[in-house]
Parts: structure tokens; C-alpha cells; sequence
């Protein structure tokens, strides 16, 4: 199935520009890679927004993948969306780091 992301290109750009001005803390990066980036490591050839929760000197990992259906929604929801996502990805780590979960 080809995913038409790339007449989302310019939400797509702003959306990793307000992401990369965001400042999640000192244990939490979040980019936006698109194909054509170097660290860019996913076969479907669309858009996502990688997400690393640090701890000492690993980190845990979580891709949201921006399909047409996440890129049809206004930026400030998209934003809202994701910032749900990266909260949930950090409560579920913080719980099986520290909860026991």
C-alpha cells in the first residue's frame, strides 16, 4: 500500500520544526525523520516521529508512524496527539523502571 505523505511535506516540515523547539527534559529527545534522512530506519517510506526515553546509558525506543490519517488532522491536534503519545511512552517506561509494571 503506498502512503501519500508527501503531499502533507510542508505540515510535515513545520511539524519537525515545533517538535525539535520542544523541550521534553533531560531524559527524553523527539525528532521527526523523514525518508531522505540519514537516521531514517523504516521500510514503509512515510514520515515518523521517534521518541527515545533515556535511562543511565541506554534508552527505550517508540516510532509513531505519521500515516495520511495523522497528517490529515490540524497541526495543533497532530501536536496534541503526539504529546498524548509521548507521555504514555514515558509512564509506561517510568512504571517498568520504577512500578514494577
Amino acid at each position: 500500500m503506498k502512503h501519500d505523505w508527501e503531499s502533507y511535506k510542508e505540515k510535515v516540515y513545520e511539524l519537525k520544526g515545533l517538535l525539535k523547539n520542544v523541550n521534553k527534559g533531560s531524559n527524553v529527545d523527539v525528532d521527526v525523520l523523514i525518508p531522505s534522512d540519514k537516521d531514517y530506519s523504516s521500510e514503509k517510506g512515510i514520515p515518523y516521529v521517534r521518541i527515545r526515553y533515556y535511562i543511565n546509558d541506554h534508552f527505550q525506543e517508540r516510532k509513531i508512524e505519521l500515516y495520511e490519517h495523522y497528517l490529515k488532522r490540524d497541526l495543533e491536534d497532530l501536536m496534541n496527539l503526539i504529546e498524548h503519545f509521548i507521555q504514555e511512552f514515558e509512564m509506561e517506561i517510568d512504571q517498568s523502571q520504577y512500578g514494577g509494571g
